[in-house]
């Protein structure tokens, strides 16, 4: 792994040796990441097959029925999309024309206040309805002559039943609303009827399948979406008669299904996935130890505490900042955010004047040259495991959904490549090298999805009710 710092003579011989000790332990091998890509894909076999008392797959590939494309022309439809730390509610209607294609949108978006997030949950849930009503109002739907039909997305594990039935089975992030156990299409539902709004809950579905359902609509060969945000996700279609946990008489086996993996879990059972000391402490201190292993090597939520934890272990080397700087902002847990590493990884001026800047603002610290360099080669030694790791669970994903197609169109999308176009780049690189020297010989069509397909897949899939 070659980071900025190789060529540089303003390093001490102390500060070379560091990170030279750290980017080997974040270098993963084209052989490993071969092994992952083999294991992943196992783990996403091993969680479609039915429990026979042997080892359970640690991802548990919950199938969701969505709806298929079906006569659009003149509908309504309204989405609702709960993040998972509860903090924004976002609500959309979608229009259709006569000819089934989306004629306009309308999104607005609510922020709940903390009153109603840390109280019982049926607050949350009815300030959601308030939420509904106050977009029907603003959007002039209150008074439509039907109920118009509501589709859910939600950011948080869940397991679904037959209609509406949706139960949150895991609060899995650092700063997650705590829903679990929560049967949150059934809460939801009786929210609507205490408020008497003219909506109809229509499904609820974890927000990577109402990706899925988006990039369906907009591509009728897409089989897989990926999303990047303070957590990772990823969904694609499956038919019905691989998945063994479902053969039933009731179901067509040549019908298809989207499988919400969970695949931020995949690494937790085992030793799949390589990891420094750096990681474990993450793991350790965070709300959910020894758990979604592979979510906490690339996502958003993780990105910035791996790099805070590694200048940390610099400063008490004495290798980073003069000796009087005040450190006490970045020795807080999570204050180094991952949004920070893109403009300083893009930083190409002379004295990369960026970083010293964004230290000066956010941590009251003043960079000299050499702290600039080893600040911003620990941002690309970090950032570029996490695309090749990326990379190859994405390559994983790839093949399992290839059963008949030599091209595969993905849907890659999250807040984590919105705001770091370079990590985008190589983790979609890295993907496509790893399919190259694959038997399959599989090729991809990736297209980017903008901020809020979850809700507009949401609102596709409740009018296609």
């Amino acid at each position: 792994m070659l980071a900025s710092y190789t060529a540089s003579s303003l390093l001490s011989e102390e500060q070379r040796a560091f990170l030279d000790e750290v980017a080997a332990s974040f270098t993963v091998s084209d052989e490993t990441l071969n092994t992952i890509v083999t294991r992943a894909h196992a783990e996403l076999y091993r969680g479609l097959a039915r429990s026979d008392g042997g080892r359970a797959s640690e991802l548990p590939m919950s199938p969701t029925f969505v709806r298929q494309a079906s006569n659009l022309a003149n509908r309504v439809s309204l989405g609702m999309a709960i993040e998972a730390s509860g903090r924004r509610i976002r609500i959309g209607s979608v229009h259709f024309d006569a000819s089934g294609a989306v004629k306009h949108k309308h999104t607005q978006v609510f922020s709940p206040p903390q009153s109603e997030l840390s109280t019982a949950q049926a607050r949350f849930f009815d300030y959601a309805a308030y939420c509904v009503r106050e977009f029907l109002q603003q959007h002039n739907l209150e008074h439509a002559d039907v109920c118009l039909p509501l589709g859910v997305t939600i950011g948080l594990p869940v397991h679904t039943g037959k209609g509406v039935q949706c139960s949150v089975s895991e609060t899995a992030k650092e700063d997650s609303l705590d829903l679990c156990g929560s049967n949150v299409g059934r809460r939801l539902c009786d929210a609507m009827l205490r408020g008497h709004l003219p909506v109809h809950i229509t499904s609820v579905t974890n927000n990577v399948v109402s990706a899925l359902v988006a990039a369906r609509f907009q591509d009728p060969g897409a089989c897989v979406a990926a999303t990047f945000n303070h957590g990772v996700n990823a969904a694609y279609f499956e038919r019905l008669g691989n998945v063994e946990k479902l053969h039933s008489a009731e179901h067509n086996a040549a019908s298809e299904v989207a499988v919400n993996t969970e695949i931020g879990r995949f690494g937790s059972a085992g030793n799949a996935l390589p990891l420094t000391m750096w990681d474990r402490r993450v793991d350790r201190e965070s709300r959910n130890p020894r758990t979604r292993a592979l979510e906490k090597l690339v996502a958003d939520q993780y990105l910035g505490e791996i790099v805070r934890s590694l200048i940390t272990d610099f400063i008490d080397r004495q290798l980073l900042f003069a000796p009087n700087c005040p450190v006490q902002a970045i020795s807080s847990a999570y204050s180094f955010h991952s949004a920070y590493m893109a403009p300083i990884i893009e930083d190409e001026s002379a004295d990369l004047v960026t970083v010293d800047a964004l230290f000066a603002a956010e941590f009251g610290i003043r960079c000299s040259p050499a702290d600039r360099l080893v600040i911003r080669s620990l941002c690309e030694i970090v950032a570029a495991r996490a695309a090749r790791m990326s990379g190859a669970v994405l390559a994983a994903l790839v093949l399992k959904a290839s059963t008949d197609n030599r091209v595969v169109n993905v849907a890659l999308g999250g807040v984590l490549f919105d705001i770091n176009q370079k990590l985008l780049d190589d983790t979609t690189a890295a993907m496509e090298q790893l399919l190259q020297t694959h038997p399959k010989q599989v090729q991809t069509k990736v297209v980017f999805q903008g901020r809020g397909d979850d809700l507009f897949g949401a609102a596709v899939n409740a009018a296609q009710a």
